[in-house]
């Protein structure tokens, strides 16, 4: 006890060290880094005593320390195009829980696709304070980013980098467009609209290539009028509402957006100017946020398996970092159809009804309502 001011004090306790351990267990501090590191190499009892010295001790292994000696920082850099995004949300859970069973710390990264914070992540790469980067938005922070890989595995979840020799964790982006696409036209749509995602990202042009394959095989040109820019998100969505209200008897009886949130942010326009979906035009998204079921009308959209992208490209970080052969170099994973309400065949009275009349009078702009059903 010390005393200040008249008032005692408790001296603070010291933290035990590597060399308190030892003594107590009456081994060399090598034992002890070796008990700690590769137990399987101490033999019984010295294990044994080493552990409970441990225990009486109070010792903590001073991880930072540990680190810097094995150049290694247990930390991953996670970068994202956009962290607020509910399509990232499942994937960042499976893969955080990888990481953390493996003993990694995460950092997370919301690059917005500005070249200025993927900068300064870059920065962080180059200043040795992570041991890997899994990259989820199809970009590399810098020019000659691809070289650390040489030293830091980097490995791609959803979207990939073309030419970059880098594992990649994706769906088959292509064939699920494709089906989507031979779905709406199976329950009887041919004019059918492409609200796509951003331009020159991958997965825009594979879900565009993937529509197109659709109705070719059906034996429908493709009308370029009818594939409308997006952007992943509920504004691209909004916006491509107003571009159907634009065409009055001429519209689209179906529309497939490449993403969930387009397709909400579409619905959500056109019932608010009184187009009743799927009565008056279907809709269909891609992903399986968790949202899309429980949006009125439910969404008919194709599913990603998105724990499992997370789970298998933190799994081969891992054992890359580890300096272990990963099991796999990367997977295309085929996503599935969900059936839902916002789709409508086309060829039902309702739905013919509702057709004829636009084709004679067109929906006014004005928000009036649509025939309601069984006119």
């Amino acid at each position: 006890m010390t005393k200040r001011n008249g008032i005692a004090k408790a001296r603070p306790s010291r933290r035990a060290t590597i060399l308190d351990v030892a003594r107590r267990a009456e081994v060399s501090t090598a034992t002890v880094s070796r008990t700690l590191t590769d137990p399987d190499r101490v033999a019984e009892p010295t294990l044994s005593r080493v552990i409970a010295a441990i225990r009486e001790t109070g010792y903590t292994p001073n991880a930072t320390a540990r680190n810097l000696r094995a150049q290694s920082t247990k930390m991953v850099l996670c970068l994202l195009p956009g962290l607020g995004h509910s399509f990232w949300n499942v994937i960042i859970d499976a893969v955080e829980e990888v990481l953390t069973n493996q003993g990694y710390g995460v950092i997370f990264g919301d690059t917005r696709n500005d070249p200025v914070r993927e900068a300064h992540y870059d920065r962080i790469v180059r200043a040795g304070q992570v041991d890997g980067v899994l990259l989820f938005n199809g970009r590399l922070p810098g020019t000659d980013f691809l070289q650390l890989n040489s030293k830091m595995p980097i490995t791609l979840i959803s979207n990939d980098i073309p030419s970059s020799g880098l594992p990649v964790f994706e769906v088959a982006n292509r064939d699920a467009a494709r089906a989507m696409t031979a779905y709406l036209i199976a329950v009887g749509h041919r004019r059918v609209a492409h609200i796509t995602g951003p331009k020159g990202n991958v997965e825009t042009g594979e879900r565009i290539t993937g529509y197109c394959d659709g109705l070719g095989a059906a034996g429908i040109s493709v009308d370029d009028s009818l594939i409308w820019p997006g952007a992943f998100n509920f504004t691209a969505g909004t916006d491509a509402a107003r571009r159907f209200l634009k065409l009055g008897a001429d519209r689209p009886t179906a529309i497939f957006a490449a993403s969930d949130e387009m397709a909400i942010g579409f619905i959500k326009g056109v019932k608010d100017a009184g187009i009743r979906v799927p009565a008056d035009v279907s809709v269909a998204g891609f992903d399986g946020i968790e949202y899309s079921a429980n949006f009125d009308p439910a969404l008919t959209t194709m599913i990603q398996p998105r724990t499992e992208m997370g789970l298998l490209g933190a799994e081969n970080l891992v054992a890359r970092m580890s300096g272990r052969p990963a099991d796999l170099q990367g997977a295309r994973l085929p996503c599935s159809l969900a059936i839902r309400e916002s789709v409508a065949p086309l060829d039902t009275p309702r739905r013919r009804t509702a057709a004829r009349r636009s084709r004679r009078t067109g929906h006014v702009e004005d928000g009036s309502a649509a025939p309601a059903p069984g006119d």
